[in-house]
């Protein structure tokens, strides 16, 4: 008689708190945009007899029903850790090392992509009538290899960096960086995919150095406190009891100042300091991403066109304190001839920055013409 009442007592608390959720759901407000995880969260579907036959209707709003589940932050962690305790971590997209890093998960070679984005760089290498450079930019991960346990996977970069350097033939400029970031985990954020202003600043001096330029000493920037800065990877990993990151911006000297193709609104300085009130703090370098930034310093020598993913956000701040005009162009958003940007003005260079696992994803790169 006992194990049937207590059955009955399991049965009702789970219909209550069915019930009870399913209220929730009802009356309380909706959030558009999730800051923890840092995205838009998806919107009541629209019913239709095509969208219910078709089964879109269905499919849109099981994805409501898991975006806007009450408490849904709470349960999301608890299921992060639950995940990390019991060893669920290998196969995820985010993963948790030595020293409270969340990384993204060791990059896969693709090889049509590799052999595309290569064919398209070498391809506009070949027409350019000045230099062209190709700096691929080693993980997170890969810097904080030694903290890795070998069960969540092995980071290849530096041969797989090799390995596309290897097809650069004659038309590309390859920028080594694997023996200079090897073992520098602390030149990427503990949770962000980017690297941190120290690991822009040695990006700017590989570079350079290649080019025959000399690197600023770091007492020539300011540096200024951004506050606390939690990014894509702690956002991503749901593991909210990471700490977040000091955010450092090194501010270079000199009277700097940035358009954008979306806005054409002149900006004093490489920061947007109303940025850091944001979530996403890191858009504080350069206002984030656009289809294309350009840069002014009157004070700077030569002019560099920059084809580049969001890692030379930070990078391109260093690079507008050295060059008299940057011009940064992402093929995310940007359709147009980049052959026309070169006719139209005398640019020194052209510098391919990419980060290796974008580089191995990306499908925009044969807009590269």
């Amino acid at each position: 008689m006992n194990a049937k009442q207590d059955e009955k007592w399991t049965a009702g608390l789970f219909c209550a708190f069915l019930f009870l959720m399913a209220l929730l759901l009802l009356i309380l407000p909706k959030r558009r945009f999730s800051e923890r995880e840092k995205r838009y969260l998806a919107e009541a579907p629209k019913f239709s007899a095509a969208s219910v036959l078709s089964g879109a209707w269905g499919e849109q709003a099981e994805d409501y029903l898991a975006d806007h589940l009450p408490g849904r932050d709470f349960f999301v962690g608890v299921n992060a850790y639950f995940d990390l305790i019991t060893g669920r971590q290998p196969g995820k997209d985010i993963l948790a090392v030595g020293g409270g890093r969340l990384v993204e998960s060791p990059a896969s070679w693709d090889e049509a992509v590799a052999s595309k984005n290569m064919d398209a760089v070498r391809s506009f290498a070949q027409n350019c009538t000045i230099p062209v450079d190709l700096m691929l930019i080693p993980s997170a991960g890969w810097a904080a290899k030694e903290s890795v346990s070998s069960l969540l996977g092995t980071y290849e970069d530096e041969t797989m960096i090799r390995a596309l350097y290897e097809r650069s033939g004659n038309e590309l400029g390859c920028v080594e960086l694997c023996p200079r970031f090897e073992g520098q985990a602390d030149w990427y954020f503990r949770t962000d995919h980017h690297w941190n202003s120290r690991g822009a600043y040695e990006g700017l001096c590989a570079y350079l150095g290649f080019v025959n330029r000399s690197c600023p000493p770091e007492s020539a920037y300011e540096r200024i406190d951004g506050g606390i800065f939690r990014g894509s990877t702690w956002s991503r990993s749901a593991l909210w009891l990471t700490p977040g990151d000091a955010l450092e911006l090194w501010q270079p000297a000199g009277e700097i100042s940035v358009t954008n193709a979306e806005s054409e609104e002149t900006h004093d300085g490489v920061f947007y300091w109303e940025r850091l009130e944001e979530e996403d703090k890191y858009t504080v370098n350069l206002d984030g991403n656009h289809s294309l930034v350009r840069t002014e310093n009157p004070d700077g020598e030569g002019k560099l066109l920059v084809i580049r993913d969001s890692f030379a956000n930070s990078l391109g701040t260093f690079l507008a304190g050295e060059y008299e005009t940057v011009v940064l162009v992402d093929l995310r958003y940007y359709r147009q001839s980049v052959s026309d940007l070169l006719e139209q003005e005398p640019f020194d260079r052209v510098l391919v920055c990419y980060s290796l696992s974008n580089f191995l994803t990306d499908t925009n790169l044969p807009w590269l013409r």
